[in-house]
């Protein structure tokens, strides 16, 4: 009878790195359909992955409630290491590069552990604790390195041009029009944020030149005064605000609509991912080095420290015909 192949991603964080690292599932599934695929999660984000139906076990730790009492962090560690199983893993790829996934990965695991090495990774002494590491080139999006590592450790020939993302969804329940429009307005991260008179902008362009529907969503007290604001200097009913959703349900909602307009957050990712049309706007980050996919009308907008203005993405949906 021939052996189960037991395989443990590491990708802690966050929900744009996890959406990208879930695209290497159907990759290694091609090398080895009957393999046992396991992930270890931070807690905040084990929901992203369950959305995967190629992950067969989440393990997920609690590294960010532990981060409040620095003191007793390892000592949880230990307490965690002691529950988990003797699994011996055939492969152990640490996707993220930082010594504290190396450092967390080689501690708790039993199995040989590829990874970046020291010129790849974005914290070089990762390297020290892979038994097995790669170049990458550093010159490609999160999706393509990401990629580019599942091939070299598993000698893959590989298609960077098709992308496969399974997911589950669970039906949102919203009834849309077949041209409606998903605004991912919401980050974390302040600079991140456009501003809501660029959003105004390219709201009335929107409603003035096509009959579709927008939608905005939330996920917090001050996203959803946001989306308020915006709908208010608006004024039409056909901006609507879709209220605070489960992951899955937001997935769908996604995977239904013509196009997503959004910033340099992690669902946006998830649209580009999944073959949708998406305009990313970067403000913050590099698009070359985190950008989304360039394809099906896909574009990244911006670029670290730079200003992106209602009018470029106006031009782009008027020369590509997106309404």
């Amino acid at each position: 009878m021939k052996q189960q192949i037991n395989i443990l991603i590491i990708r802690l964080s966050s929900i744009g790195d996890i959406f990208h690292t879930l695209t290497v599932l159907p990759d290694i599934k091609k090398k080895f359909p009957d393999s046992n695929i396991d992930w270890c999660v931070d807690k905040s984000f084990e929901k992203i992955v369950k959305l995967s139906p190629l992950v067969d076990n989440v393990l997920s730790i609690p590294l960010r409630k532990w981060k409040k009492n620095k003191l007793t962090w390892f000592f949880k560690l230990l307490d965690y290491k002691k529950r988990l199983s003797d699994k011996k893993y055939d492969y152990i790829i640490d996707t993220q590069g930082l010594i504290k996934s190396a450092f967390i990965t080689k501690f708790l695991f039993n199995g040989k552990l590829y990874g970046l090495d020291k010129k790849s990774a974005r914290e070089p002494l990762s390297s020290v604790f892979y038994d097995y590491k790669y170049n990458v080139n550093q010159n490609n999006i999160a999706v393509i390195r990401l990629r580019g590592l599942i091939a070299k450790i598993f000698d893959l020939d590989i298609d960077y041009n098709q992308i496969e993302l399974p997911i589950i969804f669970n039906d949102c329940g919203i009834k849309l029009s077949a041209n409606s429009i998903l605004f991912l307005h919401g980050t974390s991260k302040e600079s991140k944020k456009w501003d809501i008179n660029n959003w105004k902008v390219l709201t009335e362009y929107i409603l003035e030149n096509s009959d579709n529907d927008i939608y905005l969503t939330f996920s917090n007290s001050e996203e959803e005064l946001f989306a308020n604001s915006l709908r208010s200097l608006v004024n039409d009913n056909r901006v609507k605000i879709v209220y605070k959703m489960e992951f899955a349900l937001l997935a769908d909602l996604i995977n239904k609509v013509k196009l997503i307009i959004g910033v340099d957050t992690g669902f946006t990712h998830l649209a580009n991912l999944l073959g949708k049309p998406t305009l990313a706007i970067y403000q913050d980050s590099d698009p070359s080095y985190v950008g989304i996919f360039k394809y099906n009308n896909s574009s990244n907008f911006g670029g670290n420290k730079l200003k992106v203005s209602a009018s470029e993405i106006i031009n782009y949906i008027q020369s590509n015909k997106l309404l």
